[in-house]
């Protein structure tokens, strides 16, 4: 297991990754069951889907999507903790990837509410395809209606697509607020 001394409001969801990558996961993909501790698959509950884990020693998350029937959503989270974006002016992420066919993600993050949550969307897509990949993207905190300065907990979601099967490896991913 990695310690856990870094400091920041990054360093919740930098460490969840790194457990990630030091548990290299295998197995059937389940809707909402953590895969690793703060990580976890979901999608539409009204559908059905059939997926996989495949462990990769080199990378930090391998999956298969083979089908996924009657669902308009399939998302990859990760949680980020509850932080106070107060005094900080960017928030982002580091996306390492491939897949054998080229897929596009959405990503966001999603912080609580008393309502329950608000999406802010990244402006890019992560593009993933044969050979690896780099994507950055990262948003300015101020002028983000839908980006809460403080929220009890944030999620960084992965939008995959629902219609069609989908195989990628995240080789890394890491948060930065700044």
């Amino acid at each position: 297991m990695t310690n856990n001394i870094r400091l920041g409001p990054d360093a919740n969801a930098n460490q969840i990754l790194r457990v990630l990558r030091v548990e290299n996961p295998t197995g059937d993909i389940e809707c909402d069951t953590p895969i690793a501790p703060g990580v976890l698959f979901s999608f539409d509950p009204t559908g059905t889907l059939k997926g996989s884990l495949q462990g990769n020693e080199d990378a930090l998350l391998s999956f298969r999507i083979e089908s996924l029937k009657d669902s308009h959503w399939l998302a990859l989270h990760v949680s980020l903790g509850g932080f106070d974006l107060d005094g900080f002016g960017v928030i982002g992420f580091i996306c390492k990837s491939t897949a054998p066919s080229a897929v596009a993600m959405k990503t966001c993050i999603r912080s609580g509410t008393e309502a329950g949550f608000v999406d802010c969307f990244f402006d890019k897509q992560v593009v993933s395809y044969a050979e690896t990949s780099t994507h950055l993207d990262a948003m300015d905190v101020e002028g983000r209606k839908n980006l809460p300065k403080q929220a009890p907990w944030r999620d960084f979601i992965l939008f995959l697509p629902p219609d069609r099967p989908v195989e990628a490896t995240l080789q890394d991913l890491r948060f930065f607020i700044v």
